[in-house]
């Protein structure tokens, strides 16, 4: 049986959906502590990172959340990770885009909500906050003439899309357009992600 480590709604929740989504046993261990805490002493001894998501299979750990997706898709029959070509090329990109572009720019925005005050902090926040809407205003055009980011099929990198949207509530000024909405709305529908957002107490909001 696997275990995810995870914090409510972070991107944690997009290796809880797609384990749900490939009907796999797994247990839960949220490590969120009030701010200004450190992640528990024993999680701190399986990740001295301290992030999450963290997935445990038994005999091996992994802690990155891209990796972990692939390896998951990878080793289970599914339709959310193409197996070779092109698609899954495109695939790998809009996961890669969620994971290593657009997440990151949300990092540098709530690091500023927790290191600076005053002037600096606003100019920083406003400065990522502009950042942030230009990849979104990236993935409106992607969904202009398409269903879902690689087509009319889900593929990860909407459920990490997805997660990542709602975080929005968070930081003042975000944008989020009409397409990624819809995008969201179809993908939040899906039964996996209901059970993640019921299991996780998670409201979501971006759509």
């Amino acid at each position: 049986m696997y275990t995810l480590y995870y914090l409510p709604g972070s991107c944690s929740m997009a290796i809880h959906v797609v384990l749900n989504e490939l009907g796999q046993e797994f247990k839960l261990e949220n490590v969120a502590v009030p701010a200004g805490q450190p992640r528990p002493a024993e999680f701190l001894k399986i990740n001295p990172r301290g992030n999450v998501p963290v997935l445990f299979d038994g005999t091996h750990l992994f802690r990155e959340g891209a990796a972990i997706m692939i390896y998951l898709l990878d080793t289970y029959k599914n339709e959310l990770l193409p197996t070779s070509g092109y698609e899954r090329a495109k695939a790998l990109e809009w996961l890669m885009f969620c994971n290593a572009t657009l997440h990151p720019a949300y990092a540098r925005a709530f690091g500023a909500m927790r290191n600076f005050t005053g002037e600096v902090q606003e100019k920083v926040i406003a400065t990522t906050v502009e950042q942030i809407n230009k990849l979104w205003q990236d993935v409106e055009i992607q969904l202009e003439n398409n269903t879902y980011l690689c087509g009319d099929k889900c593929t990860v990198g909407d459920i990490l899309l997805s997660v990542i949207a709602n975080w929005a509530k968070n930081v003042q000024g975000i944008v989020i357009g009409a397409n990624a909405k819809r995008l969201c709305a179809q993908v939040i529908a899906r039964p996996s992600f209901q059970k993640a957002l019921q299991s996780e107490q998670v409201e979501y909001k971006a759509a």
